[in-house]
């Protein structure tokens, strides 16, 4: 029988380390809680619901959250309360550990539910008859965008709710390759992407199009190979650069469209084929700040609103398209081009759309045709891409690749950004009329899933072994 391994004491540190944290802050955190219950007795969001009970027209709808354990999860169930809705919030559970997320403790929540990852349509398909849901909205990353579709397609077979989500169609569309495929066919503009078996074929694809540039690479690159660049300053550079590549059918190239300008990412709120907020988040923090980028960013939100319309009215969802924007230039002129290079759908897109902007009520409502909104008035947000700090598996490194002194600094800087993360103002789920999400994720739910992940990789250490 061979020895029984232990849990790697690297991986340990970080759990004990994260959890020690958790406590260094519970004296202050609890005194921070007692004062901010103090504003329990006073009516949650007063003024919004007084203003709403007097609106005769106003019917509250009732909203299904699923991963109302995320920040944005929980941010758009307070949204909803403070507009008088009936919250619903639910979390897709992976893991056996039965303590409740910091989001499901909210005071926005009419009810909870934990929804198992195995049983995952079933359940949310008994929720939403159960507690009769209007509008379902999933934001667990815990679920494809393949699983929410097939949820859709279950539940609007069955009941009256509506989704937030793509199609079964859209959502395979969106996920692969396929992508470029369908944009494409629609007559949208789209970074090139050429496989090329003969020179010939190259010295057409530039000169249809002169002005822009080229990167081409064999199919199959070895070390020692580098990319060239097309086309070169004169014509005559161009065909000697070429003369010198064998491109056949056995060994064909790659020919790809550059940019030039950098990258921009649009987060997108399609609902019924219509943009119903969009978010573009440029990759260099120095854009942003002049009139040619706000200019840049009309043209992109015009760019994003042919994209959803031409996906057709069935088309409800959040959706990140990656975009390259690259300079061109005429005889007398030079110009900004806009082109599609990728997307991803799903729940994920709903972190990056809403950091830093109000929740858009009332183009998820715009579901049904009886609340119509429109997306002339929808005006996009810029904002620069967050850095996130490489916290996952970052101990374990440090001591293998470094010296002791170097893992010590590494662990003091790991301390110093999670311990950031547990200040209240820093903490998205913190907010004064609504702190027990915050206080319960910080000192109760993520102490206990450290504890937790511990015992099972202790455990599963402890099975390779036999």
């Amino acid at each position: 029988m061979a020895a029984k391994p232990t849990l790697p004491w690297s991986h340990a540190c970080w759990h004990v380390l994260r959890i020690a944290l958790s406590f260094s802050l519970i004296f202050l955190d609890n005194t921070i809680l007692f004062f901010t219950a103090l504003l329990a007795y006073f009516p949650y969001f007063p003024y919004l619901r007084l203003r709403q009970k007097r609106n005769v027209r106003f019917y509250p709808k009732t909203i299904l959250i699923t991963g109302i354990g995320t920040p944005h999860g929980l941010k758009l169930a307070r949204a909803w309360a403070a507009e008088g809705h009936r919250v619903i919030g639910a979390d897709v559970t992976d893991l056996d550990l039965p303590i409740r997320s910091g989001g499901s403790m909210s005071k926005a929540l009419v009810a909870f539910y934990r929804i198992p990852k195995d049983h995952y349509i079933s359940r949310i398909l008994d929720v939403i008859n159960r507690e009769k849901v209007d509008i379902w909205i999933p934001c667990s990353p815990k679920a494809t965008s393949i699983e929410d579709a097939t949820a859709r397609q279950m539940v609007e077979s069955r009941t009256g709710c509506k989704c937030i989500t793509f199609d079964e169609n859209l959502a395979i569309c969106f996920a692969g390759e396929s992508f470029t495929k369908f944009v494409t066919e629609r007559g949208l503009p789209v970074l090139e992407y050429h496989r090329v078996q003969s020179r010939d074929s190259v010295h057409k694809i530039l000169h249809r199009s002169p002005s822009k540039s080229y990167r081409i690479s064999r199919a199959t690159p070895t070390a020692n190979d580098r990319a060239l660049l097309l086309p070169r300053r004169t014509i005559s550079k161009t065909y000697t650069c070429l003369s010198e590549i064998q491109i056949t059918q056995e060994r064909p190239w790659i020919l790809q469209q550059q940019f030039r300008l950098g990258e921009v990412f649009a987060d997108l709120l399609i609902v019924r084929g219509q943009v119903q907020a969009i978010k573009v988040r440029l990759s260099d923090a120095g854009w942003g700040s002049s009139r040619l980028d706000q200019a840049l960013s009309a043209a992109i939100q015009t760019l994003m609103q042919s994209l959803a319309t031409k996906c057709g009215t069935r088309s409800t969802g959040h959706l990140t398209v990656r975009l390259m924007i690259d300079e061109e230039f005429d005889a007398h002129s030079v110009r900004h081009s806009i082109y599609i290079a990728g997307c991803s759908s799903g729940a994920k897109v709903i972190e990056s759309l809403l950091h830093d902007i109000p929740c858009p009520i009332a183009g998820y409502l715009s579901v049904f045709p009886s609340n119509p909104v429109d997306s002339r008035s929808i005006t996009a947000s810029l904002s620069s891409t967050p850095k996130k700090f490489p916290r996952a598996a970052i101990l374990p490194a440090a001591f293998l690749h470094f010296s002791l002194l170097h893992f010590v600094l590494t662990l003091v800087e790991v301390a110093g950004s999670e311990l950031a993360r547990l200040l209240f103002w820093k903490d998205p789920l913190f907010t004064p009329l609504d702190p027990l999400p915050w206080w319960w994720e910080v000192h109760i739910y993520r102490p206990l899933r450290e504890v937790w992940m511990m015992v099972k990789q202790t455990r599963e250490a402890g099975l390779k072994g036999y």
